[in-house]
């Protein structure tokens, strides 16, 4: 995220850092919390309380949903009441034409994508989760078989895609807020503000161990991210994690 230099709005910007194209890829009000990308397709999460959505090749923004009150809308779609009461801390999308928003006001709210002539319509759907916790990090596995929502209670929790999204389980291992999510294969990694990681295994039949809690840091862990590893001689899976920190 770039803050505008031309003006001291509250105006936030996506760079597109190709090799000799930058340019604005989405611009809206209020600062830009999350990012998750399908196909064309670009969502941001904001402190507006909306998440808005724009075509990478085209380089322009398509809508800011939900509709803020005074737009024209259609029946039963984005319904003012659907919006979330807080900023939108994470989302996921691409899965089912499925969108996932996760927000500060505790809510894990389901969108639908539906293209309808050129554009693109989104259609709420569902709210999974409602709780007085903040939503910080959501997560989708490989196969999207699962979709993992991490809290500010230090609760992972978990629906089976493949069941109508239904309710799995929590996972419990943190003693603070989770601020983010990573999955690889059958493992779900979950970094904390207690300074740790818990490595996750989970099964086809929706059970889910904690096969470990990875020490080390000396400050909240804010970010993760997962590759395979190929360079590792072995008849399993090997992947390398990384993660970032807050230094305190």
């Amino acid at each position: 995220m770039v803050k505008s230099p031309e003006s001291s709005s509250s105006t936030s910007f996506i760079r597109c850092l190709r090799e000799r194209t930058p340019g604005s890829l989405v611009r809206e009000k209020g600062q830009i919390y999350s990012m998750a990308a399908t196909g064309d397709l670009l969502y941001t999460g904001s402190d507006t309380r909306t998440f808005g959505f724009g075509s990478i090749n085209k380089g322009q923004l398509l809508g800011t949903k939900p509709l803020k009150s005074g737009e024209s809308r259609t029946p039963n779609a984005w319904n003012q009441s659907d919006a979330h009461d807080d900023a939108v801390n994470c989302l996921v999308a691409g899965f089912d034409g499925l969108v996932l928003t996760g927000s500060a006001d505790g809510t894990v709210k389901v969108w639908r994508r539906e293209l309808q002539g050129k554009g693109t319509k989104h259609f709420f759907s569902q709210t999974l989760l409602k709780q007085e916790c903040a939503i910080s990090a959501l997560a989708v596995n490989p196969e999207a078989t699962f979709v993992y929502s991490g809290s500010s209670d230090g609760l992972v929790n978990y629906w089976e895609i493949e069941k109508s999204l239904s309710h799995g389980g929590v996972l419990k291992g943190h003693k603070l807020a989770v601020l983010c999510l990573a999955t690889a294969g059958n493992l779900v990694f979950s970094g904390s503000a207690d300074m740790g990681i818990c490595v996750w295994k989970s099964t086809p039949e929706g059970e889910h161990t904690c096969l470990s809690m990875l020490t080390g840091h000396t400050g909240p862990v804010k970010c993760l991210a997962v590759e395979k590893d190929h360079e590792t001689a072995s008849a399993e899976q090997c992947w390398t994690l990384y993660s970032g920190m807050e230094s305190l």
